[in-house]
């Protein structure tokens, strides 16, 4: 690789350690633990949130893809979509219940909506024989970050104390803090090519509007494209539920506190980071979706191990192994859309991927949270099986 591209990929890739740190602290640690222990929420008000800001993205992140496309120009929206979850995220902790979980699930909506405009960039800095790699290598940066916001957020509960009102608030916005730091790395060193004719942002608005009715109309034709999408929609629901609920569930069945869980969590994304890279290597070697499937496999076998038989060894085996596999998924899914989308309806067809991965987030959280109200989180576990054994079976029909 040249300089330029040296450049480039940093750039890019130094925006997944920024947004990671806020998938770590805020969706998958703090946020669960404001509203269930010190708002007096429970775990099915956390899922519909989660779920709301999942179907907010996935309705409004195609369009803006889209007109992102019309522009070529995807940086502003970007920018725009993190200074909105940033100025979101250091308010949420110093309201009430009501008002936290609206406003959690403006910022969660507005933290999806930024990625998937940002990885569409992913074709800018790369090339179909390298592009599992690059995409790895974002991921194992967006990993080196959730193990840097650990280390900060291990300071401040040192500070202000563990298990404690005031600590759990003090993370939040020193996460905004971290988040908007690093993201400043990729505005200033991530290019794109705009497009040289300008037009007024209506125009660009109706162009986009028309070729998503165009997209939407005749993507059931693209079989391989369509199916994928499906697919994605069921495997990404049993991950990203997995995700929101990690904690809360070492929590409740095994009485982990958040200080016993930190170097847990620090396992797991370093085993995030690796499974990325090494993943990443083995997908453009052996194939992205055979890669996939692989890793699809290993998932379906962890919740089936947390299943059998739930304890503090197994809970760490699950871990370090569903976080290298997490890793694997992060990183294959997006070459796997390039390899069956047009290039220059990547942004686009990024937010239909955003779509389905979206809605899948609606049902996943919401029917966990019930299940976990209703009965335990045994009985929600195995809801997870049935989104990964769907996701394989269709998966494994994508043709490409």
């Amino acid at each position: 690789m040249n300089k330029i591209f040296n450049k480039q990929l940093f750039g890019w890739s130094i925006y997944d350690l920024a947004n990671t740190a806020f998938s770590a602290l805020f969706i998958t640690f703090f946020f669960p633990v404001l509203i269930t222990v010190y708002l007096g929420g429970n775990e099915f008000q956390l899922g519909l949130a989660m779920g709301l800001s999942m179907f907010l993205a996935g309705i409004l992140v195609p369009f803006l893809g889209a007109i992102s496309d019309a522009m070529g120009k995807r940086k502003i929206f970007v920018l725009i979509f993190t200074l909105i979850c940033v100025i979101l995220t250091a308010i949420v902790a110093y309201v009430n219940l009501f008002w936290a979980l609206i406003i959690g699930t403006l910022a969660v909506f507005a933290f999806h909506a930024a990625i998937d405009v940002y990885d569409a960039m992913l074709v800018n800095i790369s090339t179909r024989k390298n592009i599992a790699r690059v995409s790895g290598y974002g991921v194992a940066f967006g990993y080196a970050g959730t193990i840097l916001s650990l280390i900060m957020a291990f300071l401040i509960l040192n500070y202000f104390g563990w298990d404690t009102k005031q600590g759990t608030q003090a993370i939040f916005p020193a996460t905004a803090i971290f988040y908007i730091l690093f993201s400043i790395l990729f505005f200033v060193f991530a290019k794109e090519k705009a497009n040289k004719i300008v037009k007024p942002i209506f125009s660009y608005i109706k162009t986009a509007w028309q070729q998503l009715i165009y997209t939407f109309k005749n993507i059931k034709k693209e079989s391989a494209l369509w199916t994928f999408l499906i697919a994605s929609f069921l495997y990404t629901d049993g991950m990203n539920t997995a995700i929101i609920f990690l904690y809360l569930y070492g929590r409740e069945t095994l009485g982990i506190t958040i200080r016993q869980f930190f170097p847990i969590f620090a396992l797991m994304a370093v085993a995030s980071a690796l499974g990325a890279l090494l993943f990443g290597k083995f997908g453009d070697k052996l194939g992205h979706k055979k890669t996939l499937i692989t890793i699809i496999y290993v998932w379906i076998a962890i919740i089936l191990l947390l299943i059998i038989k739930t304890n503090f060894l197994n809970y760490i085996i699950a871990g370090i192994i569903g976080g290298a596999a997490l890793g694997g998924i992060w990183t294959l899914t997006r070459p796997m859309l390039v390899d069956l989308a047009p290039k220059h309806k990547l942004a686009e067809l990024f937010g239909f991927q955003g779509l389905t991965e979206k809605f899948s987030g609606v049902i996943g959280p919401i029917v966990f949270g019930f299940l976990v109200v209703s009965f335990n989180f045994t009985i929600a576990l195995s809801s997870l099986l049935v989104f990964f054994v769907l996701g394989l079976v269709l998966l494994s029909k994508v043709k490409k």
